[in-house]
Order: C-alpha cells, then structure tokens, then sequence
C-alpha cells in the first residue's frame, strides 16, 4: 500500500493539492487543485475536472502524473506521490505508484 493512514492524514488538512502531469516531448505542467476528490481503495486517488484541458491532453497521451500533498497544520508535513493518471468521466484518477517524504 502506497498510500498510508499518514498520507490521508495530510490529504485532509491540505490546503490546495499542486499536480503535475507531462507533455508527450516532456514539457512539465503544474496546475493547483483544491482538494481531492476521493480517495478509493488500490492507492487511487480521484480528483474533480474543471477545465484542465492541457492536464488532461497530457494524461490522454502518457498517463504521468505527481501529486504534493503538504500541510503546515500540526507542524510540517508533505508527500510527493509518483503514478500513473486515466480521466473517467468527469474524474482524474490517480494510482500512487510511489510516495515520499518531503517534510
């Protein structure tokens, strides 16, 4: 499991949720998102799309994707996660492949 108890810790007290995702010839693109949607079983995180048409080009055309989730609440905190995104329906789906510990 990639995602831990800590790490949805985090995601709740998160203030704003930067994600990245990269263009075919790896040109990065970083938007900040509000919140996380849901989080689902198998390390999946779901976000709401609003706009996002270069974001979701880019994970139409390769699927990478990384999410910071940080806090300052109750002292410093962050995780970077690295994985792979799909768009279904009006959500991006996220699958944390990979976390670390940035704070």
């Amino acid at each position: 499991m990639v995602i831990t108890q800590e790490i949805k810790d985090v995601i709740s007290k998160a203030p704003f949720i930067p994600i990245t995702t990269a263009s075919v010839h790896g040109e990065p693109h970083m938007i900040v998102v509000g919140k996380v949607a849901e989080i689902r079983e198998a390390d999946v995180l779901g976000f709401g799309i609003y706009k996002m048409e270069i974001t979701q080009q880019n994970i139409k055309d390769n699927g990478m994707m990384q999410v910071i989730i940080a806090t300052m609440e109750g002292g410093p905190k962050g995780f970077r996660l690295t994985g792979k995104a799909c768009i279904e329906e009006k959500m991006i789906l996220f699958k944390a492949e990979k976390a670390e510990v940035l704070l």
